[in-house]
């Protein structure tokens, strides 16, 4: 739905999706900034929005568009609902945290994890209130509104699993619930993986360039804060709610991670992903002596020159746009007018691209194997191709083929292959 109105208002120009996704990116960056700044200070802010927006990591899944790139922003908009709530003494910010945390389940199942996440400070809110240590309006109606409104942006999922069978329903349960393959509530098991997926997954592949030794100093200064608020908390002083909040943020997300037994991939983390940016932002805000200020700006200078020698920035823009235009253009003047049936083999890519400028130029190929035609045109993307007998669907519906032509274009070779009954080359 997100994806509508852009595709909408550039009429349906695929690039339109990648700029939203980028935009949002943007955004995240200063939602970050914004938090880090209101919490800390503004030195906190540039730092923790800094480092995020040249996080490699960051850079590759904010170009394109894919349904789990924009779940850190919403993820960060559910505990901005959150902290307005506790700001401005109005829980209706609360219907803005459930907007948000159903936007970032529906980018990813496992952000879903953010239901334990906002249910913890929510019922932290609601101690304070029936001790009488904090005050607020429409508390009820704003936890009500908040509810309705993730059900509410949840029910499209619902109403398509009406009408498919439960498909999503069954694919989340097998997801949670299938132990066997993905749930592990063996203790020892889910301890062992608690470090891995924070240090590597998380710090390492984020913020730290996969340097091991930055990636543990990193880490352990991630957790600095919390262990002096904790400290401070012991000795009497009132719970600061921005560390409390990064706090349970992050242990009930990587709690949650590491139950889940399978592989973990950086998309995984969007819910997460911007946490240690601001607790490691916020060691600036509990440092003293210059001499601190002094290696903590060496140290992150170290970073980012880490972060920037990998960036994805470096590369030359591939313009798959024009590039997927001009092949299809050539694949139709090789077609003569005539009918024809179209197949990619790529391991790294989908024909829907190719299907699409096919159509939109008025060649739309015919599909396999209600319509064959007398041709069938073959993109090959790979460096090694043979597409005669290549089990590829498309291809191998077509029936027994030889090569009638065979042309590389713009750093692709196209195959054309036509009927061949014998099987005699």
């Amino acid at each position: 739905y997100m994806m509508a109105v852009p595709m909408a208002i550039f009429w349906l120009n695929p690039v339109a999706a990648a700029y939203q996704v980028a935009i949002i990116g943007v955004l995240t960056v200063l939602l970050i900034f914004y938090l880090g700044k209101i919490w800390f200070g503004r030195e906190v802010g540039w730092v923790a929005s800094f480092l995020y927006a040249i996080s490699p990591v960051t850079i590759y899944y904010s170009r394109s568009s894919w349904n789990p790139n924009p779940a850190p922003f919403f993820a960060l908009l559910s505990i901005t609902g959150l902290y307005f709530s506790q700001k401005f003494k109005d829980f209706r910010w609360l219907i803005l945290t459930g907007a948000a945390v159903a936007a970032a389940a529906q980018m990813h199942y496992l952000a879903l994890i953010l239901i334990p996440v906002t249910g913890l400070l929510w019922f932290h809110a609601l101690v304070l209130r029936l001790r009488k240590k904090s005050e607020g309006r429409y508390f009820w109606a704003g936890t009500a509104g908040g509810i309705f409104m993730f059900l509410f942006l949840m029910s499209p999922l619902l109403i398509f699993d009406l009408k498919y069978n439960f498909l999503n329903y069954r694919a989340i349960t097998t997801f949670f619930l299938n132990r066997e393959t993905t749930v592990n509530l063996n203790p020892f098991n889910t301890i062992e993986r608690i470090t891995p997926i924070y240090s590597n997954n998380l710090v390492g592949r984020y913020i730290t360039g996969e340097n091991t030794w930055l990636s543990w100093i990193v880490s352990i200064l991630i957790l600095t804060p919390l262990v002096i608020v904790i400290w401070r908390k012991f000795r009497g002083a009132s719970f600061n709610w921005p560390i409390l909040t990064l706090g349970v943020w992050l242990m009930v997300g990587i709690l949650g991670l590491a139950l889940y037994k399978q592989s973990i991939y950086d998309h995984y983390l969007g819910f997460l992903n911007p946490v240690p940016y601001l607790l490691f932002g916020s060691v600036i805000a509990f440092r003293k002596p210059k001499l601190l200020n002094i290696i903590f700006i060496i140290f992150i200078i170290i970073i980012a020159f880490v972060n920037l020698q990998n960036s994805p920035l470096k590369s030359p823009p591939q313009n798959q746009v024009q590039r997927t235009q001009d092949i299809a253009r050539f694949v139709i003047s090789e077609a003569a007018g005539k009918p024809f049936n179209f197949a990619l083999i790529a391991k790294n890519n989908y024909d829907a691209a190719y299907q699409f400028y096919l159509g939109e130029f008025g060649y739309k190929p015919k599909t396999v194997p209600a319509e064959i035609t007398d041709q069938l045109f073959v993109v090959c993307e790979d460096p090694v191709c043979e597409p005669i007998n290549h089990p590829k669907y498309e291809i191998a519906g077509f029936g027994m083929a030889k090569i009638e032509t065979e042309e590389t274009f713009s750093g692709v070779k196209v195959f054309k292959l036509i009927s061949n009954p014998s099987g005699k080359p």
